[in-house]
């Protein structure tokens, strides 16, 4: 996927919508950072200018993006085109 082109979709599961939106509240830019790195480049360990981490053993296949020091996100990047 260009990332002049596409651009990835978010989904969040329904029982972490609560914490999502109040992160949203809490630290807004940090949010609007990660929201834009994870519909652009969410497997960009570049872009993510430290903040991402690719998760091993049981968790392997699963990134980790730190908003701040102390919240983070789990994902998978799903690469098909719908």
């Amino acid at each position: 996927m260009s990332p002049s082109s596409e651009q990835y979709r978010i989904e969040i599961k329904e029982r972490l919508q609560e914490s999502w939106e109040a992160l949203e509240m809490e630290v807004p830019a940090a949010i609007e950072r990660c929201k834009n790195f994870l519909k652009k480049s969410p497997a960009n360990r570049l872009e993510s200018r430290g903040k991402l981490k690719k998760l091993k053993g049981r968790f392997k296949g699963i990134l980790q993006y730190d908003i701040t020091d102390e919240a983070r996100v789990w994902y998978r990047v799903d690469r098909k085109i719908v």
